[in-house]
């Protein structure tokens, strides 16, 4: 049988199992609905042909599992961010039976995998990495059945895959639906409840899973009666904002803003001072207070301005992390209220039953919400939106509870205002008394950041005069009248608007300023505190000030909310008296840019208690004009480690002619000394190794965002070495091959065995100063005894690598030789490999900011030697030393260099010269 019709066979073989595992799986489905639905909703024959999906055919729920092993279980590589579902009707037909319809549909368990990515920036606590969710797959379950609309029960029948507890293959799973309550006509009270159940009813069969429950929010024929008309949007309002109007925006595209806007936004709740417990305080049953709020928009309309809301109260900001809890859950509806510029919201509370969903309903509808964007922004009040939740009840009513504020979370991710709103400036003429404005030197060159650009926000790190350590955040507001982020769009129209729309700026023609507005969050530390102020959970400050561009000085006054988190402020409760500088380095190509540095510190006086500590600021990592340099010196790194690599091959192999050619010399060349270089390749090679094992090259590719050019040039760099290491390998054996076949070899052993002694001890002194030395630096740090010693070892062998002559010196001495055992390319070549790391590192110091972390250094990197501007000069000038003595020695003898009296007392003692042959 030929290549082609064995081909042609196999296809269709796998064409015919496959279409008879497709027919005897719908002839089993078709078999097992009068099995497990008929007594509860009976079968009928089809009435023509199957019609489209309805208008209302998207319905969305939640589910519970009632626990063990098998569908929807978490495994090792999935989990469910929430446990939503979906219930997708994708045909619908008459049957014989008035009212009994027959329905084809799906249902959708989503899924998320959880797993760690790179950021492009650092976080608050100095990491560049963080865990976001990424749709992988979703959990399908294809459905056949039937719905009787007078008793509003459905039955389905279908199969589906996924991966159960313990298998990380997906396996097919039979399983049967049934809902009630699934009627034609809803409204907010109406719920769809019911259990999607496996097929097999054994416990032991592989198909078997524990019974989900779910519930379901319908959305055929929905009605709103909660809020149907204009005087019950009114009354929903009744305990709303009284401000003006004029104070809140206008959302004209209603449902656009709102489904950009709501549903990914979590609101901090902010209770009554009153509160001191749950009870009367939560318009949920909740045993401590919620921190957070969402609105899960389920539909909204236009035209009436309208819409539905599931209101979550969660004690997570994390959208991602929620999960449907009908205890902690309200639903409702909304409407907008042109009149007060503000949506206003009438919610009820899930009365579920103990222990099951199935008998959950909806009820006490007392509760009443109102959301509006804020129209100005101003210092301390920035959010873009703000709310009130209130009880309708009296206070002897049950369920009654304190009226509770809210506003959107900003979390720093940046997100674009609601057009319309603006930033307004209240403590620009404190700023100026504070910060006078400086007449700008004429001709200077500084280039510093462009306040509309990325680099005005940064994390931090924070440190005051007792030793305190935080760490934060600052992320720009506003620039003169345009929101930060929103600049992008003012750049695109400009020329198409009126100067007057430009940033605010002072007309002094040598300066650029710029009014500016900040929040600056400073957490992460449970002792660091800011006067009675823990930076326990978070210090928010909210700034505004002026920039001048001109020098990259930023002076603002800052407040900050005295309120513990998650009470609502008061006019007493907000200290306004706080001065924030920051200084941004010059962005100049020649210049070293470097760190953002600030400060904050207190204007009170120090007997007064909000007086605090001043706190010193800098940025975790360098402006972006500074990372992009630093992307640009790891690409030059990389190019001299090649090259450096490659030199030291070259070299080498010049040394292996040179022996080659002359191998009688051979025996002079010291094996020690061949050693250290030969060690000075095996170690690194052997560390790399088992790297490949750690995947820990993998981690510092991520972060360093320079992804496969470092992966790929360090496996060169790899190769190169591994190619140097076997060319001294050689160079060793051939060495030791001659010497061990000389007929002076006892002498020459022995020469090298006092060379051996003599550098040991050399070699021995210097780590104890070295040992002297970093000891003193462990006690003014933190580090811990062995961190010190392993990078003083880690250096301190670097330092031995340099002076890998010294050994051959030595044995020279010894044998007052005059062979030229070493060939001037290898030992001068080898010393200007050495050397160069060393004069990279002072260009470096120079023209680079320290980097934040020593990974970054890819060439000369302090880990592995001696870098500093003293020792960038001694060294490379310590190594030229030692060639030069080299030099002489070959020329002259091996005590050329020495004081005659000791090379006369030398010739007295008759030490005579080995003679090599």
């Amino acid at each position: 049988m030929t290549k082609e019709s064995m081909a042609v066979f196999l296809m269709f073989f796998f064409l015919f199992f496959a279409t008879s595992s497709a027919a005897s799986s719908k002839f089993d489905l078709q078999k097992a609905y009068p099995d497990h639905c008929a007594s509860f909703v009976p079968q009928s024959s089809p009435k023509g042909d199957a019609q489209g999906p309805p208008d209302q055919h998207y319905h969305t729920g939640y589910y519970t599992r009632g626990g063990g092993s098998g569908v929807l279980s978490p495994s090792v590589f999935y989990y469910p961010n929430e446990n939503s579902v979906q219930f997708d009707i994708q045909s619908i037909g008459e049957t014989d039976v008035q009212g009994l319809i027959k329905l084809q549909g799906s249902l959708i368990f989503p899924r998320d995998a959880f797993y760690f990515v790179g950021s492009t920036s650092t976080t608050s606590n100095g990491s560049s990495s963080r865990s976001v969710p990424r749709p992988r797959r979703s959990t399908r379950v294809k459905l056949g059945g039937f719905w009787s609309q007078s008793s509003g029960k459905l039955c389905m029948v279908g199969s589906g895959y996924d991966y159960l507890e313990g298998r990380n293959y997906l396996h097919q799973i039979h399983s049967v639906l049934k809902l009630h309550n699934f009627t034609n006509s809803t409204n907010v009270t109406s719920l769809i409840s019911g259990t999607l159940e496996s097929m097999t009813s054994s416990e032991d069969d592989a198909d078997y899973f524990e019974p989900i429950s779910i519930l379901m929010l319908p959305s055929m024929n929905y009605q709103y009666t909660l809020i149907s008309n204009k005087s019950e949007a009114i009354s929903a309002s009744g305990g709303a904002d009284s401000s003006n109007p004029t104070s809140s925006l206008n959302i004209k595209r209603f449902c656009s803003v709102l489904s950009r806007e709501v549903p990914y936004h979590a609101f901090d709740l902010k209770y009554s001072s009153r509160c001191v417990s749950a009870k009367n305080c939560t318009p949920v049953a909740a045993s401590s207070f919620p921190r957070f709020m969402f609105l899960n928009l389920i539909e909204c309309s236009e035209n009436p301005q309208r819409l539905r809301v599931l209101v979550e109260f969660e004690d997570s900001s994390n959208f991602w992390y929620r999960r449907f809890d009908p205890n902690t859950t309200m639903a409702g509806e909304g409407s907008w209220d042109a009149e007060t510029n503000q949506l206003s919201f009438v919610a009820c509370r899930f009365l579920v039953a103990a222990g099951s969903w199935n008998n959950t309903r909806v009820g006490d509808c007392s509760t009443r919400l109102s959301l509006r964007f804020p129209a100005v922004w101003t210092i301390g009040n920035s959010s873009s939106m703000v709310g009130k939740i209130w009880s309708n009840k009296t206070v002897t009513e049950l369920g009654y509870f304190e009226k509770i504020t809210f506003e959107s979370h900003e979390d720093g991710n940046g997100r674009i205002p609601i057009p319309g709103a603006k930033y307004e400036y209240t403590k620009i003429n404190t700023v100026n008394k504070l910060c006078p404005k400086k007449e700008t030197a004429r001709g200077k060159t500084n280039v510093y950041a462009d306040p509309f650009s990325y680099e005005m926000r940064f994390d931090m790190s924070a440190k005051n005069s007792e030793g305190q350590v935080a760490w934060g955040s600052s992320v720009p507001i506003s620039v003169g009248d345009q929101f930060h982020q929103a600049y992008r769009y003012w750049i695109a129209s400009a020329e198409d608007e009126d100067e007057s729309t430009a940033p605010e700026r002072y007309s002094d023609n040598h300066s650029k300023a710029y009014n500016i507005s900040y929040k600056i969050s400073i957490d992460r530390l449970s002792d660091a505190k800011f006067g009675n102020t823990s930076v326990l959970n978070e210090t928010q400050i909210f700034a505004e000030g002026i920039y001048d561009e001109t020098e990259g000085s930023l002076c603002m006054v800052g407040c900050r909310i005295l309120a513990s988190k998650g009470q609502q402020p008061t006019s007493d409760s907000v200290d306004c008296e706080i001065a924030v500088n920051f200084l941004f380095p010059s962005t100049n190509p020649t210049k070293n840019s470097g760190f953002i540095k600030g400060s904050i510190k207190s204007t009170r006086k120090k007997s007064d208690p909000l007086h605090f500590e001043t706190w010193d600021l800098t940025s975790t990592s360098a402006t972006l004009f500074e990372e992009r340099r630093s992307i640009w010196r790891m690409d030059v790194e990389i190019i001299l480690v090649l090259m450096s690599t490659t030199l030291a091959c070259f070299f080498v192999a010049r040394q292996l002619f040179h022996v080659k050619k002359y191998p009688d010399v051979l025996p002079s060349i010291s094996i020690f000394m061949l050693l250290i270089l030969s060690l000075g390749y095996m170690i690194p090679l052997m560390l790399n190794f088992e790297a490949i094992f750690t995947s820990s090259t993998n981690r510092q590719n991520v972060f360093l965002g320079t992804g496969g050019w470092l992966e790929v040039n360090e496996v060169i760099v790899r190769v190169i070495t591994m190619v140097a290491f076997l060319l001294q390998i050689r160079l060793l054996q051939l060495t030791w091959s001659a010497r061990s076949k000389n007929g002076n070899r006892n002498k020459l052993w022995l020469m090298e065995k006092k060379t051996l002694f003599v550098v040991l001890l050399l070699y021995g002194a210097g780590a104890f100063a070295i040992l002297l030395l970093h000891k003193q630096i462990w006690k003014k740090t933190n580090y811990a005894e062995r961190s010190i010693l392993s990078i003083a070892f880690k250096s301190y062998s670097g330092l031995v690598m340099d002076g890998f002559l010294l050994p051959q010196i030595v044995l020279n001495m010894f044998c007052m030789s005059k062979e030229n055992a070493l060939s001037i390319s290898f030992y001068i070549g080898t010393t200007f490999v050495r050397a160069l790391p060393h004069a990279y590192d002072l260009y470096r110091a120079h023209n680079f900011a320290h980097p934040q972390f020593n990974e970054s250094y890819l060439y000369a990197s302090p880990a592995v030697d001696f870098y500093s501007t003293s020792w960038d000069v001694i060294i490379p000038f310590g190594g030229l030393v030692f060639a030069g003595v080299i030099f002489l020695q070959q020329k002259f003898g091996g005590r050329c260099f020495l004081p005659k009296k000791l090379i006369e007392l030398g010739e007295y003692e008759k030490v005579p010269t080995v003679s090599i042959g």
